[in-house]
């Protein structure tokens, strides 16, 4: 199988600001920032503090006494066994405030409300979080199928879901093996083996999108770059017999084309 050396290197990416020039008297907020963006890049494993201070450019006198601060503000953690930094509580209890009006489904909005009327379906915008997607929002298509408003607001296994697997399908192969052993209960209960997973992704990543028909369901997924760390997907679905694999193109190439026009994805 081939490897994907950076998982998003090929996704669109939303257009959010990431580093930008310095405002004059912000020098140790800017600092800050970028060491809570690497903290967040590297949330999965932790990130040591000679790896920060050689990504940041910071010397490490002034990394650790940023670092030290940000802890204590809950902010960033550090964990007293293996020394190694994260996101803080109160980092995530920033994240969770913002999904009360989130700034990427606002963003996204009218992409998903032009999507629906052009495509006569259903649009999920979900957003990784950790193993899982997070569905945002659901824009509905002109015949309203309650199973599928039920997912609003719930998270999902990545994998299980069409938009969520185009997320996983960014994965290298030894992660996604990881991934399926920690969750092999909840896969197997969605009759995914791993060799079925595994053959999805090679499928997915040589169209550039993921396309799936199981259990009555059909859709597409396109997932893209949300800020400098994070990673969404936007995906249409509908029941399989109107996802022919000759549509999954047709609407993808709308789905590329309405984020182009609304300026919600720009090419990597």
């Amino acid at each position: 199988m081939p490897q994907l050396a950076d998982p998003v290197a090929n996704l669109p990416r939303l257009a959010a600001r990431g580093p930008s020039p310095s405002v004059r008297g912000a020098q140790s907020i800017d600092r800050a920032a970028g060491l809570l963006r690497l903290l967040a890049s590297g949330q999965d494993r932790g990130t040591s503090l000679r790896d920060l201070v050689a990504r940041s450019g910071l010397d490490r006198t002034t990394a650790y006494r940023m670092l030290s601060s940000l802890v204590a503000t809950g902010l960033a953690c550090r964990d007293p066994v293996s020394g190694l930094y994260g996101l803080g509580v109160e980092a995530m209890s920033v994240g969770l405030a913002a999904l009360g009006r989130a700034p990427l489904t606002q963003a996204c909005l009218p992409l998903m409300k032009a999507l629906a009327r052009r495509t006569g379906e259903h649009v999920f915008l979900v957003a990784r979080s950790g193993d899982y997607s997070h569905c945002l929002h659901l824009e509905e298509g002109p015949r309203p199928i309650r199973a599928y408003a039920e997912y609003v607001g719930g998270a999902r296994l990545l994998g299980t879901g069409v938009p969520s697997f185009s997320m996983l399908a960014q994965w290298d192969d030894a992660a996604i093996s990881e991934h399926f052993e920690r969750h092999r209960r909840q896969y197997e209960a969605h009759r995914l083996s791993i060799a079925k997973l595994l053959r999805w992704v090679k499928q997915a990543r040589a169209q550039g999108y993921a396309h799936i028909n199981a259990q009555g369901v059909g859709g597409v997924g396109l997932a893209f770059v949300l800020g400098t760390t994070g990673t969404a997907a936007l995906g249409i679905v509908a029941p399989a017999a109107r996802m022919p694999r000759s549509r999954g193109a047709e609407l993808v190439a709308a789905m590329r084309a309405e984020m182009r026009r609304f300026g919600v994805g720009e090419p990597s």
